[in-house]
């Protein structure tokens, strides 16, 4: 028996054991990366919503999310502000307005008064591996995560 693991430990090469094992930890660094990535933009889009829709209530105006590709844009009707920034997992905008698809549109009531669905739309963040995060805003301008419901 001590002769078998005296043969097999002779094949086992010492570089290539840290070799495999440098591969395994730059894939696991990579897949910590991309959810980390993923979660932050999640976050910061789900933040920007949320003070959209608490803006358009306590301002009284009418406040724009615009989405083109992976910018994002705030717009203010009261006092024409913009603010424009880049979250490149948006994979996916689901959710069309009287004002324009692709676009949520907050007022001091929510965002039933534009919104060509009932329920809203969604937003789908995409990570480079696939990883998936949605972000659902509800005709009230609740901003909550998950999948925009079905049309029954």
């Amino acid at each position: 028996m001590l002769h078998k693991f005296m043969i097999l430990s002779k094949r086992i090469n010492i570089k290539e054991v840290f070799l495999c094992l440098a591969v395994i930890l730059v894939a696991g660094l990579f897949v910590i990366w991309d959810m980390q990535r993923l979660d932050k933009d999640f976050n910061r889009l789900f933040l920007l919503l949320k003070t959209a829709r608490v803006d358009a209530f306590y301002k009284s105006t009418i406040i724009t999310v615009r989405f083109d590709g992976d910018m994002v844009t705030v717009s203010d009707q009261k006092d024409s502000k913009s603010i424009t920034t880049t979250m490149p997992t948006i994979s996916k905008v689901d959710y069309d307005t009287t004002m324009g698809n692709n676009r949520v549109v907050f007022d001091w009531r929510g965002t039933a008064a534009y919104n060509k669905r009932i329920h809203g739309g969604e937003i789908m963040l995409l990570s480079l591996l696939g990883f998936k995060r949605y972000i659902h805003v509800n005709c009230n301008g609740m901003v909550m995560e998950g999948r925009y419901p079905e049309d029954k």
